[in-house]
């Protein structure tokens, strides 16, 4: 029988929830925690392929690993977040945690903080958190419509991920879905139209099932903890922002994207930046040095999660994937000052014209360097062998029972 990483895993919270619950921010305790939640994702990365076999599956355990890793960091090294702090003093319905200074209080605080990886209700809170309603910002659903809007997404999410599973093409996906055809330049003199078409609807197609696992996990967690109590609808608040925001890689990865890993990463390249290499935020340079840093922060997180699918430094697409945004937002923020430069009556908000051209530079842009990311991931599907991340195929039973019935 294959090791478990789930024991490793809920050893890895545990220690989460217990070390900021329970010692002070500057209990040296902390440090030496740091060492054992490393060796426990170590642990995770090492055993999740062996024992879930599917990629998606140890992928999703050892992005949970990675990232309670990177939050304890922020939170228990950085940040240093305690029972009582003011930076983990909730503002809003997590105010109650804090009220009665007893060993219960603290374990729901060090719940709280291990789980609220976008500082929900707290000093700390990252910005640009989607609301609930376009019209009315302060607009909080009942519980009866939030589980009802929670679990819709939930079965769209599921059926979403089982249809694009069902579209797979191994003979398709070993012959243009492999890192050889990563390559867009050096190989103009050979792509084809089919390639392109390909290349630009599996680029679609990525984005939607990440938005689909992702999104769909998270709202099956808010629909049990609201359902169960544990939480109101305020600590849920929609995962993902608008996509009608994405007209620029900025606002993409700023608006649009889930925050989960904002603040982390932020937190890590400011350290980096101000305290190792000596940058003051008031410097010209600090403003793209942060950008970098965060990047390169995201691209070794995401590197680690792709040893959990049996991936290399040298297949992983990660560090080149995540290192290439911040390269495209330079080249943007670059366009933008010069056209502004020379635009003498520019107005503050882009016409519509202008978002349109911003929405086919994010979409070429990503086209172009998302393969690079995902590519190498789709090993196992373009050998044929099962690596949905569904568990049971409602597309399969139906396409049954359609063929049984004729």
């Amino acid at each position: 029988m294959p090791p478990n990483p789930l024991l490793p895993a809920a050893v890895e919270t545990a220690l989460v929830v217990i070390t900021i619950g329970y010692t002070p921010a500057q209990s040296p305790l902390r440090i030496g925690v740091l060492f054992l939640i490393a060796l426990c994702t170590w642990h995770c990365l090492n055993t999740a392929l062996e024992f879930f076999v599917r990629l998606p599956w140890a992928s999703l355990l050892g992005g949970y690993s990675v990232m309670l890793l990177f939050h304890y960091f922020d939170i228990g090294l950085l940040t240093r977040w305690e029972f009582n702090s003011k930076h983990s003093t909730p503002t809003s319905s997590g105010e109650h945690l804090l009220n009665q200074k007893t060993w219960r209080d603290r374990l729901r605080f060090g719940t709280y903080a291990a789980f609220n990886a976008r500082c929900l209700g707290t000093s700390e809170q990252v910005k640009n958190i989607p609301q609930f309603s376009n019209t009315n910002p302060n607009h909080i659903p009942s519980r009866a419509a939030f589980l009802r809007r929670t679990a819709r997404i939930a079965i769209l999410s599921y059926l979403g991920l089982d249809l694009l599973s069902s579209m797979s093409d191994p003979d398709v996906g070993s012959r243009f879905l492999v890192p050889s055809r990563v390559p867009l330049f050096r190989r103009l003199w050979e792509i084809t139209l089919e390639e392109i078409i390909i290349r630009v609807f599996s680029t679609i197609a990525m984005g939607a099932g990440l938005v689909c696992s992702q999104g769909g996990i998270y709202t099956i967690f808010a629909f049990i903890s609201v359902l169960t109590g544990m939480s109101d609808p305020s600590d849920w608040p929609p995962f993902y922002g608008s996509l009608s925001d994405a007209y620029s890689l900025r606002r993409l990865w700023n608006r649009t994207w889930h925050q989960c890993n904002t603040h982390k990463f932020r937190r890590i390249s400011s350290y980096i930046v101000q305290n190792v290499l000596q940058i003051k935020s008031t410097s010209s340079v600090f403003r793209y040095a942060h950008t970098v840093f965060v990047f390169l922060t995201s691209a070794f997180m995401h590197y680690l999660i792709d040893l959990s699918i049996g991936l290399s430094i040298s297949s992983s697409g990660a560090i080149l994937f995540f290192c290439t945004q911040a390269l495209g937002i330079f080249i943007e923020d670059l366009i933008c000052s010069t056209y502004l430069s020379v635009r003498v009556n520019s107005r503050n908000q882009p016409t519509q014209g202008q978002k349109a051209l911003g929405y086919i530079w994010v979409g070429a842009f990503l086209a172009w360097s998302l393969p690079a990311y995902v590519y190498p991931m789709l090993y196992r599907g373009n050998l044929g062998l099962e690596d949905a991340v569904t568990p049971v195929s409602i597309v399969k039973i139906l396409k049954d029972l359609i063929v049984g019935f004729h």
